[in-house]
């Protein structure tokens, strides 16, 4: 079994410091397995919120890895932008935009969607690029057989329940083919700031959707489940979720998401986040 924390959309710049710090807390008292970060740890790449994240990630339990986002690469030094977009990441968060992660019970491949520019006025936009995909297809192609296999971006996969039309990651339905032929069980993202998760193709033994922001969901053995997390820190909060993160449990060859929502006392499973049980037992 393995316990992954998934955490999402920091914004260290628009934090709140009360969620950094019960974040802080609940990571260490019971440590997962493993953290993955899916991006945007900062609001507008200054230095200066690049030293809060990294003081943050130093912070918790080990292994972590991630993934930058959009707002992770300047919006006002352009020559920075466009010729060393990731320099401030690299320095402060991790070497690897890409990392990989793998242990004797799963595999976690990270995607970086971030582009320094597009030709339309939203550059915040996420595209994965064909040569990115066949990068991961031969990452996941050498992996020993049986481990749970997990790709890690910044940009959605999948459209939320409530949006259909809702942008995605460029490319994502190549990326998610290319996933499923490699047996790929889960993906993680952020961006949006509200969690959810959906299956990637439909279910045949139960629904072809599943919302994550009021319980726990769990993949389906020949499915992809793509799982979103809302944001872990940010006061940038959106569609009246509160902070947010994902606990991941992997076991038996199935991924059990449950959704830990800010109580502003501490931190509940969604499910009960109204009880006065969850408000008390922080």
């Amino acid at each position: 079994m393995r316990r992954i924390a998934h955490i999402s959309d920091l914004h260290f710049g628009r934090t709140d410091p009360a969620v950094v710090e019960g974040l802080v807390e609940e990571l260490n008292r019971e440590p997962p397995d493993l953290v993955i970060a899916s991006g945007d740890f900062t609001m507008r790449a200054r230095r200066s919120e690049y030293a809060e994240a990294q003081a943050f990630m130093a912070r918790l339990p080990r292994p972590w890895l991630a993934v930058p986002g959009n707002h992770d690469i300047s919006p006002f030094h352009l020559w920075q932008r466009f010729f060393h977009p990731f320099r401030r990441y690299r320095r402060y968060i991790a070497p690897e935009t890409e990392p990989v992660f793998q242990d004797d019970e799963i595999a976690v491949v990270c995607l970086n969607t971030v582009r320094t520019w597009a030709p339309e006025t939203d550059w915040s936009q996420g595209k994965i690029t064909r040569a990115q995909i066949r990068r991961t297809e031969a990452r996941l192609a050498v992996l020993p057989p049986g481990l749970f296999r997990i790709v890690v971006a910044h940009h959605p996969f999948m459209p939320p329940p409530w949006d259909e039309e809702a942008r995605l990651v460029g490319r994502a339905d190549e990326a998610l083919a290319a996933f499923q032929r490699h047996g790929v069980g889960l993906t993680l993202a952020g961006h949006l700031h509200r969690g959810y998760a959906r299956f990637a193709a439909p279910n045949p033994d139960g629904p072809p959707r599943a919302e994550l922001n009021r319980s726990e969901v769990s993949t389906h053995p020949t499915r992809l489940l793509a799982v979103q997390a809302g944001s872990a820190t940010s006061t940038r909060l959106r569609g009246n979720e509160p902070n947010a993160y994902n606990r991941i449990t992997i076991a038996d060859g199935t991924a059990t998401v449950q959704v830990r929502l800010w109580t502003g006392q501490g931190w509940c499973d969604a499910a009960e986040s109204g009880s006065a049980r969850c408000a008390s037992a922080e």
